[in-house]
């Protein structure tokens, strides 16, 4: 009975795995709430801030100590006290295959800067981009 049962469960676990890798294009995600919004800059709370990081990608990340390291930026420096030069990836393209540019970074900025954005208070110091 024991055999019986175990082999079930095996049967079960390969078949679920075999499953999985066949449907390798399609993301799956679970969470303990539901994201308000796809916008980037509409809403600054959990569930949404962590959909939002696992779509859109940051000019720089953190790794697990939380130190700064590269992402869009490969690099980064003050040229200036109040002036910093940012360094972007090559090669990286959107979803439907523009090339990413130094344009979006300032349309992004922009955005975030406006009256309806729910991080303007964390980039208020930025005057221009």
């Amino acid at each position: 009975m024991k055999l019986t049962a175990y082999a079930i469960g095996l049967g079960l676990a390969v078949s679920t795995a075999i499953a999985g890798a066949a449907d390798a294009k399609t993301l799956r995600w679970a969470s303990q709430g539901d994201a308000l919004t796809m916008d980037p800059h509409a809403q600054n709370e959990g569930p949404t801030s962590t959909m939002i990081s696992q779509v859109y990608d940051s000019l720089i990340l953190r790794d697990s100590s939380l130190a700064k390291i590269p992402g869009l930026a490969t690099s980064w420096s003050a040229v200036e006290p109040s002036v910093w030069e940012f360094k972007l990836r090559q090669g990286v393209k959107f979803h439907e295959g523009q090339p990413f540019t130094a344009d979006d970074v300032v349309f992004s900025f922009n955005r975030a800067l406006s009256e309806t954005s729910d991080f303007k208070t964390y980039i208020a110091s930025v005057e221009k981009v």
